[in-house]
């Protein structure tokens, strides 16, 4: 290096390599500390938000174990809560099926009333006939009675009334 020129580069141009990688190296540092303090800020983020929660549950219920017993209620809760929705749903099924029947039943109960209740007109028109039938028979009696009554006043004749 004692006559400023090396083999194949000149002084200027290592100079200017040499710049152009300290520029590198610094930049690669600055970004590496840049990452490392972003990092660091992030976990500082959730670990404060943790710490916050924790402070919050603390103030709340009193100690984490008391959170995790709610917890776990909550949770024996929610499948209770599931276990009893299943078992409406089958309810509600069975349910709908006896529905079913009933209204079945309903039908045919509403075709037996309309024939029992035609039969009960069929027999009240019989009744009726009969009724003007023995008003008729009776009238016929009674005006056979009375002629029996004035043949029988009159002792010479005892001719059947025809």
């Amino acid at each position: 290096m004692g006559n400023g020129t090396v083999k194949g580069l000149s002084v200027n141009a290592k100079t200017l390599i040499l710049v152009l990688l300290f520029v590198n190296v610094g930049f690669a540092s600055k970004m590496i500390n840049k990452y490392y303090a972003m990092k660091e800020s992030g976990y500082i983020r959730e670990k404060t938000f943790k710490d916050q929660l924790q402070q919050r549950v603390m103030k709340s219920f009193g100690s984490m174990e008391e959170l995790n017993k709610m917890v776990a209620d909550i949770t024996r809760q929610k499948e209770e809560a599931e276990k009893a929705a299943a078992s409406f749903k089958d309810q509600d099924e069975q349910l709908r099926f006896v529905n079913k029947k009933l209204e079945d039943t309903k039908v045919k109960l509403e075709e037996e009333k309309a024939r029992l209740q035609k039969e009960i007109w069929e027999l009240e028109d019989s009744l009726t006939t009969a009724k003007k039938t023995l008003v008729t028979k009776d009238a016929e009696i009674l005006e056979l009675t009375k002629k029996l009554e004035e043949h029988s006043k009159a002792p010479g004749a005892w001719n059947l009334p025809q």
